[in-house]
């Protein structure tokens, strides 16, 4: 079923090479400098064989994507989620990740990982909400000696 944003129905597709630097830019304005991918980082991630980027988008733009990788066939990796501020609230950022899951799913994944900040209450909130635990603490992950976490789940499983 399609996210409404603000009235506006959203629907999901899969990445297009020229949607590179939409997302790109999304990226910019999701981030502090120190931490959203440079375009060099950005590009090695979307050509790799096994990434899977999906996007978020009304008629008008694009409203959020999900980049997540495969590795080894049976471990998936989230590698960012990000929605426009304008887009928030409204179930895009679930619409992604349930829609990220199921393709790893469907391409034999059995477990998900992602990184996140410690101090990022708000995404620490919404994967746990999405099934997601803390696997361990990675010191020193990001700029300035900010630890990060490592959380995972196993697919397949329905909260």
């Amino acid at each position: 079923m399609p996210a409404k944003t603000k009235g506006t129905s959203v629907q999901l597709r899969d990445y297009r090479p020229e949607d590179f630097n939409h997302i790109w830019a999304l990226d910019q304005r999701c981030f502090s400098r120190e931490i959203a991918y440079s375009r060099a980082e950005f590009s090695y991630y979307l050509s790799s064989k096994t990434a899977i980027c999906l996007i978020g988008s009304n008629e008008n733009q694009i409203l959020g994507f999900i980049l997540g990788d495969r590795h080894r066939k049976t471990l998936g990796h989230i590698i960012t989620l990000d929605v426009d501020a304008s887009a928030r609230r409204y179930g895009l950022g679930s619409m992604l990740m349930r829609a990220l899951e199921e393709r790893l799913t469907s391409e034999g994944c059995m477990s998900i990982f992602l990184e996140v900040a410690v101090d990022n209450r708000s995404a620490l909130a919404f994967y746990k909400k999405h099934g997601y635990s803390v696997v361990k603490t990675l010191p020193r992950y990001y700029p300035g000696d900010l630890d990060g976490l490592l959380m995972g789940k196993k697919l397949g499983l329905r909260r």
